[in-house]
């Protein structure tokens, strides 16, 4: 199994799973969470969720699967129209239309999210 993790470190194309192949060999050869954590710049708790799949999935723990990781605030289908109304609205002013927006939705996000969003759809 070890073996087969040096491999995946050396030639995955996924750097998702390279990252968490070499964190599992790494501990395997006793380097702790807390520097394992600092060698892939993430958190403590990653590591440990990385560790924990690993245990309950083996090698289906490295890969990477489909709508994994975190959804989007802003959705074209829902929330596109009315940020459309408001950029309409107050064309030059789009920090009004964000704070409007965000009122209405009732919704955190950013205004570097938002503006991202902006330049996604409507450039």
């Amino acid at each position: 199994m070890l073996k087969d993790l040096k491999r995946r470190v050396q030639q995955s194309k996924s750097q998702q799973e390279r990252r968490r192949a070499h964190a599992i060999v790494l501990s395997h050869q006793g380097m702790g969470v807390k520097e394992i954590a600092k060698v892939f710049d993430v958190t403590e708790r990653s590591v440990y969720l990385w560790f924990d799949a690993w245990e309950e999935q083996n090698i289906k723990s490295l890969i990477r699967k489909k709508g994994d990781g975190r959804k989007p605030l802003l959705k074209e289908d829902e929330h596109k129209e009315i940020i459309a109304g408001y950029i309409k609205e107050y064309p030059h002013q789009p920090k009004k239309a964000y704070a409007l927006t965000v009122e209405e939705l009732k919704i955190e996000v950013s205004y570097k999210t938002f503006r991202r969003f902006l330049k996604k759809y409507f450039d």
